[in-house]
């Protein structure tokens, strides 16, 4: 693969000689295209359908056509289960490598409705099914889609999340689809973020084809795995990561996976005090960047870190230097992020004047940058209907898309006929579909 290169630019080149100060330095953790075709890794994934009542008629049908347009883009280097569940659970495909599409498409077809929702033994089942054939040199994970709550076996949410997380450490990861109104989207996300997958839903299930389309040509880009970043500071600064990351014990934070043409970033918080500056003066680094990470068959990969060291500068120099845009930019999305989480929560809890008040934050924000404009239009589409389930799921999402996504390396500021791959796109509303259109399954 290219080499990665790690950047830190700060808001402004500069520190203010004599004031405490805090200021936001981006971290910029990228990969360029491949230096030569190279096939990418086998995947084994384990599809689990919720086939509960409520996916009765058109929701079912859906989500089996997504289920075949998954088994359509794997081929005989890839492996697939297949597993469904109401109250009870069956494993109608084993892991097995991909060699009769068409019989596992007329088992797809197959799946009818059944009752309750036990989503934790359903993920269990999938997960268990690709943990003997995961290894360093394949990518494994479960592709978990429900649409509702679970009701029935383990549903502690801090329960579920544990036994993701140890999966994951095990080398089998999991992504989770929400379908409609009922699914629990706190569980779905926590899952999703513990388990080192990603997190998505649609409104309708043909709202899910555009999430699946990203999941498998993120999967089939993947240059590097299990990406860490850790900071080190001069003595009495203090650095905080502001995206939504998980923190690892070490006191590092994990980033997503890194694909080719995209870029893994934290936006930093920077205190400064300016009893530190006498060493920063003297060439001491303000901030320095430790990033690790494995590549896509599991070994590690060297990475050069980046040390930021910044001039001590009277007022009148330091406003004088240009403000870095795409800080900047970062900046606002964070901001956006955390208003649109408080902003479900509000929603959630029935309190429209508090999701009033969050959106004009919002409102305040999108007029320095395109893609928040067009998110905030379609969360005021919703605030106006007053429907509370719909609009939490969007502003939870929308705050989870903005805080921990993959950024393409030359992203620009407006989001309008966007060439990236698909994962790397912005979409204005999570939940629905870019063209309202589900693209129909091909063969690969």
């Amino acid at each position: 693969m290219n080499d990665v290169t790690v950047t830190l630019s700060p808001r402004r080149a500069g520190l203010r000689a004599g004031a405490d100060q805090t200021l936001d330095v981006l971290v910029r953790i990228q990969a360029g295209p491949p230096k030569h075709v190279r096939p990418r890794l086998p995947l084994h994934l384990g599809i689990v359908l919720d086939r509960s009542g409520s996916m009765a008629g058109p929701p079912l049908e859906e989500a089996k056509r997504c289920a075949a347009f998954i088994v359509d883009r794997l081929d005989a280097r890839d492996r697939v289960s297949l597993v469904v569940y109401d109250s009870q659970v069956q494993v109608l495909a084993p892991c097995a490598p991909v060699a009769d599409r068409e019989s596992l498409k007329r088992t797809i077809a197959g799946i009818v409705e059944g009752g309750s929702t036990n989503l934790h033994g359903g993920w269990l089942t999938g997960a268990e099914s690709l943990a003997p054939h995961t290894s360093p040199t394949t990518l494994s994970r479960v592709i978990l889609l429900s649409d509702g709550c679970a009701n029935h076996g383990i549903t502690d949410l801090p329960q579920i999340a544990a036994h993701v997380s140890e999966l994951a450490q095990a080398g089998v990861t999991t992504s989770t689809y929400g379908l409609g109104r009922g699914f629990n989207e706190q569980l779905m996300v926590e899952m999703a973020r513990v388990g080192r997958g990603n997190s998505y839903y649609g409104q309708t299930a043909q709202d899910l084809m555009d999430p699946f389309v990203e999941e498998l040509d993120l999967l089939a880009a993947l240059c590097a795995r299990n990406v860490r970043l850790r900071l080190a500071t001069a003595p009495d600064v203090r650095a905080t990561v502001l995206n939504d990351y998980p923190l690892l014990p070490d006191g590092a934070v994990r980033l997503p996976d890194l694909a080719y043409g995209g870029e893994a970033w934290a936006l930093v918080q920077v205190v400064v005090p300016a009893s530190a500056q006498a060493a920063l003066a003297g060439g001491t680094a303000l901030l320095q960047a430790i990033v690790s990470m494995d590549t896509t068959e599991g070994a590690p990969l060297a990475v050069d870190g980046a040390s930021l060291l910044l001039p001590v500068l009277d007022a009148a120099a330091l406003m004088a230097l240009p403000v870095d845009e795409l800080v900047a930019r970062r900046a606002i999305e964070i901001e956006a992020a955390q208003i649109q989480r408080r902003a479900a929560d509000a929603a959630s809890a029935g309190d429209w004047v508090a999701v009033e008040r969050e959106l004009a934050r919002a409102r305040v924000l999108a007029a320095e940058h395109p893609w928040i404009a067009a998110v905030v239009a379609e969360l005021e589409t919703l605030a106006a209907k007053r429907d509370e389930m719909m609009f939490a799921k969007e502003a939870l999402y929308s705050s989870v898309r903005m805080s921990r996504r993959l950024a393409a390396t030359n992203e620009q500021a407006s989001i309008d006929g966007e060439a990236a791959p698909s994962f790397l796109q912005r979409k204005r509303a999570q939940g629905r579909s870019r063209d309202g259109r589900g693209p129909a399954p091909t063969n690969r």
